[in-house]
């Protein structure tokens, strides 16, 4: 089913995602184990993580029952936002207050916590988890975490051309644009690799990235960074955060883009793909929602 451009590639992806197991928390399991139980002793409600396990694991954790009753927000100190359960602040796996840059992404996280059944599903919080990713995780190590991220440049999904020419014609149509934004974006030079060789790009190329990176916030960093993890593709999160019009269906189509090329080829087997894709593009929405652009459009 796959390209001989993909077989090709298949070592070295799964390397790349060895740079990003932090990013674990952020898909999910890793949050659904921290929700084990929740204190009332403080005045507030706390994500504790439970014993020592992987963060990979082939067992399910036992569910949570829903222990609260209302969801919504208050604002907190420094034109931050807090979400509460019942009146009591929420607060991440290692203590910190939930505490968000705008009064809409608080209420999107409250929103997630009021749609939750009598058991929570933490797959369908990634609002929840990527608010939590970026106070944990991102806040405390920018520089490592953008460090994770540049390896992906590197070796970006959207600077290679596939073998086949029928494919590597739609890559061209659809990759090439977001080639040349993101080239005018960062003020950088990209390369594109065929066959057997990468991009190799000019190494003034991460090193400009990454100093326009630093001046991010953890919240657009984490949102960065998920996105790129998922999808293969620092190109792509970047169009998705940064790109005017940019949907979470486009960024979608560029990183599976050789897998819709099949689909539209061979059909979509329903079970497989289509849960697999719902999924992803719930994420993608939830993290342009952390970007600049997506705060901007949610408070208008």
């Amino acid at each position: 089913h796959s390209s001989k451009h993909t077989n090709q590639y298949t070592s070295l992806k799964q390397n790349k995602q060895q740079l990003t197991l932090t990013m674990a928390v952020a898909r999910g399991s890793a949050l659904q184990s921290m929700l084990r139980c929740c204190s009332r002793s403080t005045g507030s409600f706390r994500l504790v993580p439970a014993q020592r396990r992987s963060l990979v694991t082939a067992t399910s954790p036992k569910s949570i029952k829903r222990f609260y009753q209302n969801a919504s927000v208050v604002a907190a100190e420094g034109g931050n936002w807090r979400v509460t359960l019942d009146g009591k602040p929420v607060k991440t796996p290692r203590g910190t207050f939930l505490e968000l840059p705008t009064e809409p992404l608080a209420k999107a996280v409250a929103a997630e916590w009021a749609s939750q059944g009598e058991h929570l599903k933490p797959r369908e919080m990634p609002m929840m988890t990527i608010g939590c990713t970026a106070l944990d995780l991102i806040k405390p190590e920018k520089e490592a975490c953008i460090d994770r991220m540049i390896p992906f440049l590197m070796m970006d999904t959207l600077c290679f051309e596939d073998d086949q020419e029928n494919l590597a014609q739609v890559q061209a149509e659809e990759w090439g644009p977001v080639r040349k934004w993101f080239e005018e974006r960062f003020g950088v030079k990209l390369n594109v690799g065929k066959g057997l060789m990468g991009p190799a790009h000019p190494d003034q190329t991460p090193i400009t990235v990454t100093e326009q990176l630093l001046g991010r916030d953890e919240f657009e960093l984490a949102a960065m960074a998920v996105t790129t993890e998922t999808a293969k593709s620092f190109l792509v999160a970047a169009a998705l955060l940064d790109k005017p019009q940019a949907t979470a269906k486009d960024a979608f189509r560029w990183a599976l883009l050789e897998e819709h090329w099949q689909i539209e080829r061979w059909g979509l087997v329903e079970g497989e793909h289509d849960v697999s894709h719902e999924e992803t593009l719930k994420w993608f929405a939830a993290c342009q929602r952390y970007g600049k652009t997506g705060r901007m459009e949610l408070e208008e």
